[in-house]
């Protein structure tokens, strides 16, 4: 199936482009889809790997969790948490 990642910023900074589709199988989650970014654009996996902030994810403009499963034609949006202080 296919899903279009829309990269927030700094992530289309980094893999130039502001947006990535991808061809995964069906009944891919968030999960598999940000792997699969992470291999196909490396300038974006240290940002992707496990670290003390994650990525917010929105899949069709909902709030998603690396579990949710990804509909056919999904649009997910890439953005980095921010915080006030």
């Amino acid at each position: 199936m296919r899903v279009i990642i829309h990269l927030g910023e700094p992530f289309w900074r980094a893999a130039g482009r502001r947006q990535v589709e991808l061809a995964l199988a069906e009944g891919a989650t968030v999960a598999d889809a940000l792997a699969a970014l992470a291999h196909t654009t490396p300038a974006l996996a240290a940002d992707l790997a496990y670290s003390e902030a994650q990525p917010l994810v929105f899949v069709n403009d909902e709030a998603a969790t690396s579990e949710t499963a990804l509909p056919p034609d999904a649009r997910l949006h890439l953005v980095w948490p921010v915080s006030g202080g």
